[in-house]
């Protein structure tokens, strides 16, 4: 017996494999872009009860105690006690607000990312709110959700 198949033709091959690398190449740099060119969200206007989370929920993320402190009103402040920033990956979806003439309710989906396991990472989602009053024309939080407390709970913040 005899093995009539004809011999695969190595200029073919060849082609067949640099288009496949190139394929490859293709999607990692595609992927490379993608996790490159995400953008941080735009600045929502400070004078708004959303800007005023926005720069508060930054603050604390980045490690900045201080900044956060200044969102606070000015009595929560005043009795804040500082308490360790926790440090987990966090990211917060505004989902509603509610305004009133001199408070406003600013109401936020929280992911919380921990490590990573063989499927990916594992992650935690609660709904949080941050309550708002006017303070000197200007908005301050009074209340927020535990994940983003800077003060112990006599302080509220």
């Amino acid at each position: 017996m005899t093995d009539d198949a004809p011999a695969p033709d190595p200029r073919r091959m060849r082609i067949l494999l640099i288009s496949l690398i190139g394929a490859v190449a293709l999607v990692v740099v595609i992927a490379l872009v993608a996790v490159f060119v995400q953008r941080d969200p735009a600045q929502l206007d400070a004078t708004t009860p959303e800007g005023v989370v926005q720069r508060y929920v930054q603050a604390v993320i980045a490690g900045d105690t201080d900044t956060a402190v200044s969102y606070l009103a000015p009595d929560v402040a005043a009795e804040c006690e500082l308490i360790p920033l926790d440090t987990q990956d966090r990211r917060v979806t505004l989902t509603a607000t509610t305004q009133r003439a001199d408070s406003a309710t600013v109401e936020v989906l929280i992911v919380t990312v921990y490590g990573s396991g063989p499927l990916g990472s594992d992650e935690y989602e609660s709904e949080g709110a941050f309550d708002l009053i006017r303070s000197d024309d200007a908005w301050a939080i009074r209340t927020a959700p535990w994940e983003f407390a800077v003060c112990t709970e006599t302080g509220r913040g």
